[in-house]
Order: structure tokens, then C-alpha cells, then sequence
């Protein structure tokens, strides 16, 4: 694999540096060249679902000229695309992520014949090694389940949830409550659902406002209220209590974001709604998602053979598949806030590497104008609508311990392999 140092890449990355958006400045250069070890002990894994160069230069313009992701040494490109399309998903790329193998699309953490495979969190957890999943938005979303889950497609959430429960997740954090102790039934129209948690169980979906329901793509969203089918929960068929199965494994079962920013320590499922998180334009607090990264890197820093931490945020590609410019810029800032939290652990703890990565670009963006000094883009999208990715290439960053084995242009089943790797697993 071609390496290259960043100062090499920076200059010839467009989206690093162009039209008088630099992000690299001297303290960030002066940073990168801290000394890492030679490997690393944790790993952090960030998901930018749905982010394209277009998504994250328009992020960019929209903060000024720049990102905590300019920080990091070492940057390339890597494919999307499944076996059976040419235009892939969040779950066929992030089984290739968590798995190391090329699927058809819509696969969670299963081959091309539907057969399980082992995912990276599995491994780590068979070394010893503490496991995290953190999701700013469901812990169901597309990006989140192939790093714990085997089925045909993400839907099927009554399985992919008991999972959490087997494989054993030291910390996982995120929305979606509902979908660990019922059946969901019925999802969105493909621009959006209205009344979030319609149908959820326990008040599932209470205090948010109207207009934040889940895409036809799955659960989860924060897109445009629109008429259409709602999600219903019902029973689990399969009659399992799996918050009563977590308990009696000595997980603390939290309820509420209140209640998981206090914990300290131990092993924790913390629930930060019934059903899904609203987006920043619908009243979501944007220092939670940054605070929940924060939570689970303390509590998994205290396993002394380290961790790995899988963390996604799925609200850029909403706001991308919704065609929504100033929301877009607005997640992709707050995603950022998340990655300079990663990256401030890494620069405190030199066994450390922080990995960022893109999922198939959400609906053909494309930049057509804009003023940087005024933090304004103009964009077009190819192919709106929730259901819709392009197949590009993506993005994807490298920092800290092992960062120099990035670089350039890979298969989305190489990093897989890179990390597993510098892990030994």
C-alpha cells in the first residue's frame, strides 16, 4: 500500500485545501508530528455515513475553512460498492468494514450466500480487548449493525438486537430502546416519517416535536414530517427480555441521556431515547453526540489490554438525501466536534488511533457555488431521495499509533484488514 505523510497530502487533496480554505495551520502540523507508537493498543473508529468531498467541503466553507478532521496525518480514498450493484449501502460497506468481505447490498455482517461472518468487534472481544458502540442517532441504523449483527438486511431488528446481547458489547450507546424490548412494524415514506415513535411503546418518541420520523430506508431519521405509514411496535416474537438478560450480565441499563453521563465505570447500555434522536434543525442538543463519545472513551480506557470503539453519526446523510444544504453543514460540524474528541484522547494517549471513514455517499452532492468568505455553498444533487446513494468514492482519515499504514486509494475490505492487523487479532 502506498503510505504518504500528510503534509504531502494535504496540498493535493482538494477538499483539504483549496480557494482559500486551508486547514492546516502551524499548531495542527506541529501535532502531527508527535510521536505514536508504533502500534496501536485502541482503536477508534468514526463512521461519517453518507459523506462524499462534497459533504465535508461544504462543511468546511460552512465553518469557517475548517475541521477538526484536517488534523489527521494521513488521507485517501476507498470504494463502496457492493457485489450485486454498483451503487452500494450503509450495510454492504460496513460489513466490509467490520468484516473484511464484499457482500450484496443490504447485507449485515454476512457473505454473499447469507452466511455469518465474524465482525471485528467479535475478534476484539475473544482477545480480551474492550468493545464500544456509540450512535448519534439509533443503535439499528445501517452504519451501526454490521459491527454486531449476521442477517439477510437491517430490518431485521428483533434479531439484530439480541445480538447486542450475546456478543457481548462492553458499552453501547445510542437510541432505540423500543427496538430491544419489541418487534417494529412498518417504516417511513422515502422523504420522511411525520409523528415520530407512532405506535412505540411506553411513550416512546414523547417530547420532540412533529416532523423527525424514520426515511423508508429504516429506522432513524430527523427528515421532513410528510404523510405516510408509521412505525408500530409490538411483542418480540422470540418473548426474550433482553434488557433483563443485559442486567443479569452486570450491565447498568440506562434510560436516559441524563443517566448515562453520570456513569464512571462497568460495563453499560445506555438508551438515549425510546425510539430515535431528532435532528440539530428539530432540537437536538449538539453537544450530546460529542459527550457520548467522551462517555464511552473513559469507560473503555479502563481495560488495560485496550479497546475498540465504533462510533457513527447518520445525520449528514439524511440531511443529504433530503437535500437540505444548511442542516448538511450543520451535521457535518457537529460530526466534527465528535472526530476532535477522538483526536484530543489520541493526542493524550500515544497507543492510540483514530480512524475516519465515509459510507456510500448520500445522493449524488455536487458543489455548483458558493462564497467561502461568507460560509455559503450552492449544491445540486444527482439523485435525491432517502433511498439513494452514488457509488464514488469516499473518504477516509488516519491519525495517531499505525496512521502511517494509510494512505491512497483502497478497497473498503482493506481497512478491515489494516485494523485487524495492528490489533493482532
Amino acid at each position: 500500500m502506498k503510505r504518504r505523510e500528510s503534509l504531502k497530502v494535504l496540498g493535493s487533496i482538494p477538499f483539504l485545501s483549496f480557494g482559500g480554505i486551508n486547514f492546516v495551520e502551524a499548531k495542527q502540523i506541529e501535532r502531527s508530528r508527535q510521536a505514536f507508537a508504533a502500534s496501536p493498543k485502541n482503536i477508534i473508529l468514526v463512521l461519517a455515513d453518507g459523506m462524499g468531498v462534497a459533504q465535508w467541503q461544504a462543511g468546511a466553507i460552512g465553518n469557517g475553512g475548517s475541521l477538526n478532521v484536517g488534523r489527521m496525518t494521513h488521507t485517501g480514498l476507498m470504494t463502496t460498492n457492493p457485489l450485486d450493484n454498483f451503487c452500494g449501502d450503509a450495510p454492504s460497506h460496513c460489513t466490509a468494514l467490520a468484516c473484511g468481505i464484499n457482500s450484496h447490498k443490504g447485507a449485515v455482517g454476512v457473505d454473499k450466500d447469507d452466511k455469518p461472518v465474524k465482525n471485528i468487534i467479535e475478534m476484539a472481544k475473544e482477545s480480551g480487548i474492550a468493545t464500544g458502540i456509540v450512535s448519534s442517532n439509533t443503535l439499528v441504523e445501517g452504519s451501526n449493525v454490521p459491527f454486531i449483527g449476521h442477517s439477510k438486511n437491517r430490518m431485521m431488528t428483533e434479531e439484530i438486537t439480541a445480538k447486542y446481547v450475546e456478543t457481548g458489547v462492553d458499552v453501547f450507546i445510542g437510541a432505540g430502546e423500543s427496538f430491544f424490548t419489541n418487534s417494529v412494524k412498518g417504516f417511513g415514506p422515502p422523504t420522511g416519517a411525520g409523528n415520530p415513535g407512532a405506535g412505540a411503546p411506553n411513550g416512546a418518541g414523547q417530547g420532540r416535536p412533529q416532523g423527525q420520523g424514520a426515511p423508508g430506508g429504516g429506522p432513524g431519521a430527523g427528515g421532513p414530517g410528510t404523510s405516510g405509514p408509521q412505525m408500530a411496535f409490538e411483542p418480540r416474537t422470540d418473548k426474550r427480555d433482553l434488557l433483563g438478560e443485559l442486567k443479569q450480565k452486570g450491565y447498568q441499563i440506562l434510560h436516559s441521556w441524563e443517566e448515562i453521563k453520570q456513569v464512571k465505570s462497568g460495563k453499560v447500555a445506555g438508551f438515549t431515547d425510546k425510539v430515535q434522536i431528532p435532528n440539530l434543525e428539530n432540537g437536538r442538543d449538539p453537544g450530546m453526540y460529542p459527550d457520548e463519545v467522551s462517555v464511552a472513551l473513559n469507560l473503555l480506557s479502563q481495560n488495560p489490554k485496550g479497546f475498540f470503539l465504533m462510533t457513527s453519526s447518520m445525520f449528514v446523510d439524511r440531511a443529504s438525501h433530503n437535500s437540505k444544504t444548511d442542516l448538511l453543514i450543520k451535521e457535518v460540524i457537529n460530526l466534527d466536534l465528535a472526530i476532535g474528541r477522538a483526536l484530543d484522547f489520541a493526542d493524550k494517549h500515544d497507543d492510540t488511533l483514530v480512524l475516519v471513514a465515509g459510507s456510500p455517499e448520500a445522493s449524488g452532492m455536487s458543489l455548483v457555488g458558493g462564497d467561502i468568505l461568507n460560509r455559503k455553498v450552492e449544491a445540486k444533487w444527482a439523485m435525491p431521495g432517502m433511498a439513494n446513494h452514488s457509488g464514488i468514492m469516499v473518504p477516509y482519515f488516519a491519525y495517531g499509533a499505525g496512521a502511517e499504514q494509510f494512505g491512497g486509494t483502497i478497497l473498503n475490505t482493506d481497512l478491515f484488514k489494516i485494523m485487524k492487523t495492528l490489533l493482532k487479532l
